[in-house]
């Protein structure tokens, strides 16, 4: 059965979904291919136990760009965040270290264990929604090749210089992001390790790296991003991130996209050096001369594009991208929330709906210290996300649901493997649970485990990265995925890339598949309608 597209869009993640969407509204017949049972790659809910729904792998809103929201309205379609209100960390000495978005607020706070560290705050706020800025904007570029010595891409690497000239100013602080560790940089604005750890805790998250690694402070800044932002919607998604996709989908379908599922494609058609378009596993063709790949390189060009296709160095950069993930996570159903002893039962404190866990610089490091040998962290620093304090239709009545995400494990053991050892790893969760969170874990219901292995196999990402690989500064811009097509393009005329292992990386942010429509269509003389 041969079907006829002007595009194919393989992959029905949220890139894909927002690519197709805009290519949709551009007046080109468009069709999605995705390999599960349902859209939504890892921005998927699922009722994993009877009456309590999860967001199975990513578990909140932070990054998405806004002008996807209000293009595609998806607030139409039944997009709803409701903030996740104040951050508690607990401390090693029974104390909690609680932030939020306001920033007097969170400097008194810090007060209690640092004047230093609580008068350093706003100034360290400013300077980092200072280089937030560009960071997002730089996020909305296509990376320029300043290698290539060709008119057009001389003139789109100057054409990019002068667009992003005030940058300069801020070379040397993104010098020292690049270069420095986390520990290192943070050390500079504050003195005390609980604070230091506060911010620390955000380079593990998607990167395996700890407090101490070189790059570290750049990874942290990452996902700091939108934290005293504005502009971006972010925490729960009412219903949890399959929301986000199933409005994605329900706009892209309304312009005219047709989506289906359970279609995984076995290879990329190319015939005479032209594109043709793609054949799926059940022996379907669908013919377009235009195809977006929104599954991951290593998947697109190590298994669905004919290696004979592909030049020498993108086949070793191939190779060297670096996918491995050491993120776990754990979704649980139980009978009551966690109850923090840092609190205490008696507090009047209202229980927060997020907690990270890693009280300490050196608790953070011998996390990765653990993995890095080749064994589960003895001591996994975690987030403990309660949704349905915030959205009760996710539970049965009186029930709840917590997500555990943490660090750090090996994508393989040293010594024996994940079957024989997976209890033992759960059980290390739910003894540092009982530290900081006595008596939750026997109130729990039942409870799913995803290691990296799962999450390779579920969503079909190498290295079961949460990230789509390694957010770290050899990895990023212009060399994403690989040096010479970080521009959204491929070897092959009319094949291009628009997933999360592009420019400029992992999250929810849509930016990918957004960025990738403008050079589709600058390909074909068109606008962005």
């Amino acid at each position: 059965m041969t079907n006829h597209y002007e595009v194919v869009v393989l992959g029905g993640g949220h890139n894909g979904l927002v690519c197709a969407a805009y290519l949709a509204r551009a007046g080109m017949r468009t069709a999605v291919l995705e390999r599960r049972h349902a859209v939504g790659g890892a921005a998927f809910s699922d009722e994993v136990f009877p009456g309590f729904t999860f967001s199975v792998f990513s578990y909140g809103l932070q990054h998405l760009y806004p002008q996807i929201i209000h293009d595609l309205d998806l607030r139409k379609f039944g997009l709803k965040t409701v903030p996740y209100g104040d951050l508690f960390s607990p401390t090693e000495d029974g104390r909690c270290l609680i932030t939020n978005d306001n920033v007097a607020a969170t400097a008194k706070n810090i007060a209690q264990f640092s004047t230093r560290d609580a008068e350093a705050y706003p100034k360290f706020v400013d300077f980092h929604n200072g280089l937030a800025v560009y960071l997002r904007h730089l996020g909305t570029e296509v990376p320029p090749d300043p290698t290539a010595s060709t008119f057009r891409d001389v003139t789109r690497t100057l054409a990019f210089s002068w667009r992003n000239f005030g940058l300069r100013t801020k070379l040397f602080d993104f010098a020292e992001l690049m270069t420095q560790s986390a520990e290192e940089y943070l050390s500079q604005w504050f003195e005390n390790d609980a604070v230091r750890a506060l911010f620390a805790y955000q380079a593990g998250i998607g990167n395996f790296v700890g407090p101490y690694s070189r790059g570290s402070a750049l990874a942290c800044l990452y996902n700091m991003l939108t934290d005293h932002s504005h502009e971006i919607p972010r925490g729960h998604v009412i219903g949890g991130m399959g929301t986000v996709s199933k409005a994605l989908a329900a706009s892209a379908q309304r312009l005219g996209v047709e989506i289906h599922t359970n279609a995984e494609v076995e290879h990329v058609i190319v015939d005479g050096g032209k594109l043709k378009g793609v054949a799926t596993k059940d022996g379907r063709e669908y013919r377009a001369g235009i195809v977006a790949s929104s599954m991951h390189s290593k998947i697109l060009f190590g298994k669905v594009v004919d290696r004979k296709h592909l030049p020498d160095d993108l086949v070793q950069s191939l190779e060297k991208f670096n996918t491995m993930g050491t993120n776990w996570k754990i979704n649980v159903a139980c009978n009551r929330p966690p109850q923090l002893k840092c609190l205490g039962s008696d507090s009047g404190r209202p229980v927060s709906a997020f907690v990270h866990i890693g009280p300490t610089i050196d608790y953070l490091e011998k996390a990765y210290d653990d993995a890095k040998y080749g064994k589960f962290a003895q001591a996994p620093w975690m987030t403990v996300a309660t949704p349905t304090y915030l959205d009760k239709s996710m539970a049965p009545e009186g029930k709840h649901v917590v997500n555990l995400y943490g660090g750090h494990v090996p994508y393989k053991l040293r010594e024996g493997d994940w079957s024989s050892h997976r209890s033992e790893f759960v059980q290390t969760v739910w003894k540092v649970l009982d530290e900081f969170v006595p008596g939750f874990t026997n109130e729990i219901i039942d409870y799913q485990v995803l290691l990296p292995t799962d999450i390779e196999n579920i969503l079909n990402i190498p290295g079961g990265n949460i990230l789509h690989g390694q957010m770290t500064p050899d990895q990023l811009f212009s060399r994403r995925p690989y040096p010479h097509y970080a521009d959204y393009r491929t070897p092959i005329q009319g094949l291009y890339q628009c997933g999360s292992s592009c420019h400029p990386g992992g999250g929810v942010t849509g930016l990918p598949g957004f960025n990738a429509v403008r050079e589709i269509l600058r390909d074909r003389g068109k606008k962005r309608s």
